[in-house]
């Protein structure tokens, strides 16, 4: 084995004095780094435990969202189950209604204003008895008000769809009064008297109205002495027969 030198051992010996010296004036000492170390190991711990605190919160909130899943299944799978039921019912009870357009032949002697669900609709010959106007009536159209004006002796309203969804006879109601909103939508005609027969339709035919429709007024008509001006309304309940 190489021997070393006295001289170079004693240098050696003063350069590891000098370098512990100096690494205990630069770093901590022993009871420090153990105290930092306890610090350390302490927060450790305690992330580990936060760590495993939050496995288990997570976990509840997967059952928690797999059990809201389920239930809002199962709440989906009963509405639809309800709904299906009750639109059996209904088709059962009443049938599928699909409304659908038609035309309105209508005529007044002598002078016909026509209102449909409230809003009053421009006739090409108002005041032409014997002359009828057709009008669109569309699919959802609740009520048909006409105000009829007699100005010289017979008196008599007639209206009817082709297919006789519509047609003039007692299902109206007449009044002499005119009674404020009486065309609309929301007035209250429960008080008012069925529409009167007036005249046969043989007696005066109108193109392009079915023969098994009458001629209305107001049930004080009597011939040549009756109301001169009234106000008549029919309510359309939709159903399956309706179309």
């Amino acid at each position: 084995m190489k021997k070393f030198k006295p001289t170079v051992c004693l240098l050696v010996l003063c350069f590891l004095f000098c370098t512990a010296e100096e690494t205990s004036a630069e770093h901590p000492s022993l009871k420090e780094f153990q105290k930092l170390h306890d610090i350390v190991s302490k927060l450790t711990g305690e992330l580990r435990e936060l760590n495993d605190r939050v496995k288990v919160l997570t976990s509840r909130v997967d059952r928690y969202e797999q059990q809201n899943d389920k239930n809002i299944f199962e709440i989906r799978k009963s509405t639809k189950k309800e709904i299906t039921e009750m639109q059996n019912a209904l088709k059962k009870c009443c049938g599928t209604y699909k409304p659908k357009e038609r035309v309105l032949t209508i005529s007044t002697d002598d002078e016909c204003y026509l209102f449909l669900d409230g809003e009053e609709i421009t006739l090409t010959h108002p005041k032409d008895w014997d002359v009828p106007d057709t009008v669109l009536l569309p699919k959802e159209t609740t009520v048909i008000a006409v105000k009829g004006v007699n100005l010289y002796a017979d008196a008599g309203i007639i209206a009817s769809t082709d297919d006789g969804y519509v047609i003039t006879n007692s299902s109206w109601k007449c009044a002499h009064k005119k009674s404020f909103g009486w065309e609309g939508l929301d007035f209250d005609d429960s008080d008012w008297a069925p529409a009167s027969y007036s005249k046969a339709y043989y007696e005066k035919p109108i193109i392009g109205i079915r023969f098994d429709t009458q001629w209305i007024w107001t049930e004080r008509y009597s011939g040549k002495s009756s109301d001169k001006k009234v106000y008549c309304r029919l309510t359309l309940r939709h159903s399956k027969k309706s179309g």
